[in-house]
């Protein structure tokens, strides 16, 4: 058995840490891999929905991190690997990765575009340069893991061929079956799951949304975003993000919304919201972008647009035809076992763990 210890991001109830490694624990343990886990930061310490924070929070929580993982340098005698999760420390500050690398075999794994400046930044985002620090890290580490091929064109710069291992679903905490046919409704529901500081990428649907209301009837429900989130007149249901409901409210949905700005940094993020639909049965319209183009077929598992006239168009064949919603639900939900659930993807994992 060998043993791994996961430096995560967060705990739990993150979602980067909750797909990344929490959910692998179990599978990885089937497959001689024991993983202990220890987070940088909880959750709860982020601040509301993760977002902006002030510059006294992100130096406490700066701290927090940097003593847990000093506290992990004198841990490592007793693993045979440690699993890194993005930066162990938001700064170049005492190049720990460097320090890990020297005492045991280090396991980087890049699910976002760090090295790039996040649209939306907090405070300190984009101080530091990031790029050629983390082409350092990729170098020294023992394996590269990725979360896409967008992410991998980047490590390739550092001369190492990282893997390449998506986020998974647990298809079963979702409790819904692919095919099973939803009662009809009057008034579909039209969704989006998401935090409130991705939220502003909704406007490139809300035209759309409001063309659409005054023609076919439905309401629009979010899940984890705020009323200002789509400025319209019509009647717009938001309900806060909540892990114990999540699956519920997914599947109360019968639209799921991938809206996303083609921009360098979405086009290296993942596809864990298209995912997350397909898992509780729910047919997609996603912008062609990134990983959408390559998770979505359009016309076979769900559907693309591109501009104003493809999402008003789609989204209205979606809206009054129960039986094409189902066909994409049930071909969604078959892409999703075949190539992201977590029986394929956990050991592609596990594998990572292996010389």
């Amino acid at each position: 058995m060998k043993r791994v210890l996961f430096l995560t991001q967060s705990d739990n109830m993150a979602p980067m840490s909750r797909f990344r490694v929490y959910q692998h624990l179990p599978m990885l343990k089937e497959e001689g891999v024991e993983g202990v886990v220890s987070p940088a930061v909880p959750s709860a310490d982020y601040g509301p929905d993760g977002g902006r924070k002030s510059l006294g929070v992100v130096l406490k929580n700066g701290f927090k991190t940097f003593t847990r993982r000093v506290r992990n340098l004198h841990e490592l005698r007793d693993y045979d690997y440690v699993f890194v999760q993005k930066t162990v420390l938001p700064a170049p500050f005492f190049n720990m990765e460097w320090r890990f690398s020297r005492q045991v075999k280090v396991i980087f794994d890049l699910d976002e575009p760090i090295f790039l400046k996040r649209p939306d930044s907090s405070l300190l985002g984009g101080l530091w340069p990031q790029e050629r620090r983390l082409l350092a890290i990729c170098r020294s580490a023992h394996r590269v893991v990725v979360e896409n091929s967008f992410l991998a064109k980047f490590v390739s710069r550092a001369g190492v061929d990282p893997a390449v291992i998506p986020s998974a679903i647990d298809i079963k905490a979702y409790e819904i079956a692919g095919d099973a046919k939803k009662s009809p409704r009057k008034i579909p529901a039209v969704g989006w799951i998401g935090s409130q500081r991705q939220q502003a990428e909704l406007r490139l649907a809300t035209p759309s949304l409001i063309d659409l209301h005054s023609r076919t009837p439905f309401v629009v429900r979010l899940i984890g975003a705020t009323l200002g989130a789509i400025p319209a007149r019509f009647p717009i249901e938001c309900k806060p993000w909540d892990l114990r409901t999540e699956a519920a409210d997914l599947a109360s949905l019968d639209i799921g919304l991938a809206p996303r700005e083609d921009t360098e940094w979405n086009q290296c993020c993942s596809g864990l919201r298209i995912l997350q639909y397909w898992a509780a049965g729910v047919p997609v319209v996603a912008s062609p972008v990134g990983v959408y183009s390559e998770m979505v077929r359009d016309g076979e598992n769900g559907f693309l647009a591109g501009n104003r006239d493809e999402w008003t168009e789609k989204l209205c064949l979606l809206i009054k035809n129960q039986e094409l919603r189902r066909k994409f639900a049930s071909e969604g939900r078959r892409t999703l076992q075949k190539s992201y659930s977590l029986p394929v993807v956990s050991p592609q994992l596990a594998r990572v763990f292996s010389d």
